[in-house]
């Protein structure tokens, strides 16, 4: 081989002698290409023909072992990684544990904390960021700093997210997913989750291995699952469970506010219940999720006891908006009694799971838990959706018409919304996240409907409940911009009630086949001007304008009568 090279390095030195490459060894070469030369006017001013002699013969070996120290990368806690000062994140990190994590516990503090400043473990900083910044209460950072470090912190998730498929990456992920659902729905939204639920395939998250029922059906062909058998510690392998259940609720949530099915098929799920947080380290058997039943926990009241019951109740969410989406052709009798048989056995079914919660999860603890109230107001979210839409069908027929006894079920669920509302006192907003809000804006626009069809008060006194479901939204909305737009949309109706036509857009408004996200669409350039400039600038380039100006509808106040009642349910 050396005389194959040297005969190849002759011709090529006769052909091109510009082009002969130096046989000298490599290390000295360089060192004399970076050394000083001499007492020159100035040592980085080489002459080009010295460039040209020198350049070396570079071996096929890494890039980094040919460079001097000096070059090397820089450190993950630089400044160039966009993150905010160490006393600062510090500080994000404890707000993130007492606010965020009581109804998002993804992590082992203890852990957590020990290796937050890991170079692996920054983008979990970034999504922490991200999520922090809405609560923070010194005036320094200023606002347009914190922006630039949202920003910042968000482009840096998305960049690695697109690159790497990781438990770390993930868990950061997810955190940017609730950020969006905390700005409401929309492209932003639906483009963050698509990704988040993508690695939970990717990575497996929705199942493990039964130490007791071994599997038996298994794929031919497989893309395998990183973490699949992986040999995690106990903490990793909880924290892992962690991250799809949390995946699992941004789902359930946003497939409601967008009018879609779910993401993530309930029947697919071969995952434990989360454990107790005492419980982290510990060898302890767990409690498996059976698609389509509600277990009952066997250990004492605790939050994780409260996050069984609410994965339970996502089922039953996803149950009820499966049944409020599909199609239904309204001609054919037997299409619409099959309907309202399934909507009439599902109405029991949550009405008896709820009676057979145990006593100590039905009642107020002693102390704020923002996983009951969660549970709660999750449970009434079913109810008022399903009873708004059997109260006032967007289209009616001789086979399926309005239902006089669901008006009177939606209002007394409302009623329990309101009256849980308005006992949180103000420190326990910021405790909420923001699917509490969409909970009170679908109550609020329910008790809308009702009023502004003739069945709540007189048209023109307010609702006695509608104060207290719009003081809610606004205190929320100095954290989550969902919030606000909720409130906007609604302040919108209250403002034009005494217009001589009616309220603005308030046919759309009542249209109960329009989303969140189809109200935002419709009714958003209405109210554009009541929203502060942050609401104009909130999404960057995942997000694009869709107006639908056309399919208004009209009014179907007029179908909302005691005539038409047909009492099926």
């Amino acid at each position: 081989m050396e005389k194959i090279h040297q005969s190849f390095q002759e011709v090529l030195n006769h052909v091109r002698p510009e082009m002969a490459v130096p046989t000298a060894p490599l290390q000295p070469l360089v060192a004399a290409t970076l050394a000083p030369q001499g007492n020159g006017p100035d040592p980085e001013i080489w002459p080009s023909s010295q460039q040209i002699a020198e350049v070396p013969y570079f071996a096929p070996t890494p890039l980094m072992e040919r460079l001097p120290g000096p070059l090397s990368v820089p450190a993950m806690e630089d400044a160039s990684s966009g993150l905010p000062p160490t006393a600062v994140l510090h500080e994000l990190v404890e707000l993130f544990f007492e606010l965020v994590h009581p109804w998002a516990p993804l992590f082992c503090k203890p852990n957590f904390t020990a290796g937050m400043f890991a170079p692996d473990r920054q983008v979990l900083l970034h999504g922490i960021v991200v999520v922090s910044f809405r609560f923070w209460r010194n005036p320094a950072p200023s606002a347009q700093e914190k922006d630039n470090f949202v920003k910042t912190s968000r482009e840096q998730v998305l960049l690695k997210s697109v690159d790497t498929c990781s438990l770390v990456s993930t868990q950061a992920l997810a955190l940017l997913a609730l950020d969006a659902i905390g700005q409401g729905p929309g492209p932003r939204t639906l483009n963050l989750m698509s990704m988040l639920i993508t690695a939970a395939h990717q990575l497996g998250l929705a199942k493990t291995r039964s130490p007791t029922t071994p599997e038996t059906n298994t794929p031919l062909v497989r893309n395998e699952e990183p973490l699949d058998g992986a040999d995690f510690s106990n903490i990793s392998k909880e924290e892992k469970r962690r991250l799809f259940w949390i995946i699992y609720s941004l789902d359930r949530f946003s497939s409601v506010a967008h009018g879609q099915s779910g993401g993530i098929d309930t029947k697919a799920i071969k995952l434990p219940y989360p454990l107790n947080d005492g419980e982290w380290n510990q060898t302890v058997t767990p409690e498996w999720f059976q698609a389509g039943q509600q277990t009952k926990p066997s250990h004492a009241y605790c939050s994780a006891s409260l996050w069984h019951h609410n994965i339970d109740l996502l089922a039953s969410l996803d149950r009820s908006n499966q049944l409020l989406i599909q199609p239904v052709d309204l001609s054919l009798p037997a299409h619409c009694q099959e309907w309202q048989s399934v909507f009439r056995r599902l109405d029991i079914t949550m009405t008896t799971w709820f009676e057979n919660l145990p006593k100590d999860v039905r009642e107020r603890p002693a102390t704020f838990d923002p996983m009951w109230v969660m549970l709660h107001a999750t449970f009434q979210l079913v109810n008022i959706r399903m009873y708004t839409v059997a109260a006032f069908p967007s289209t009616t027929s001789p086979y399926l018409k309005p239902s006089a006894s669901a008006r009177g079920r939606c209002r007394q669920a409302i009623r329990t919304v309101a009256s849980l509302a308005s006992s949180l006192q103000p420190q326990e907003f910021d405790r909420l996240n923001p699917m509490f809000a969409f909970v009170v804006w679908v109550a609020a626009r329910s008790l809308i409907i009702l009023w502004t069809t003739g069945y709540e008060n007189t048209f023109g006194s307010m609702p006695v409940d509608l104060e207290p479901l719009l003081s809610v939204l606004r205190q929320m909305s100095t954290r989550w911009m969902c919030a606000q737009r909720y409130a906007d949309i609604i302040q919108l109706i209250l403002d034009t009630k005494n217009n001589p036509g009616g309220p603005t857009g308030l046919e759309i408004f009542n249209d109960t086949r329009r989303t969140s996200y189809g109200l935002q669409n419709l009714l958003g350039t209405l109210v554009a001007h009541r929203a502060p400039e942050s609401f104009s600038n909130s999404f960057d380039f995942l997000d694009m304008p869709l107006l639908d100006l056309g399919d208004f509808g009209p009014s179907r106040i007029g179908n909302f009568v005691t005539d038409n009642d047909g009492e099926w349910l």
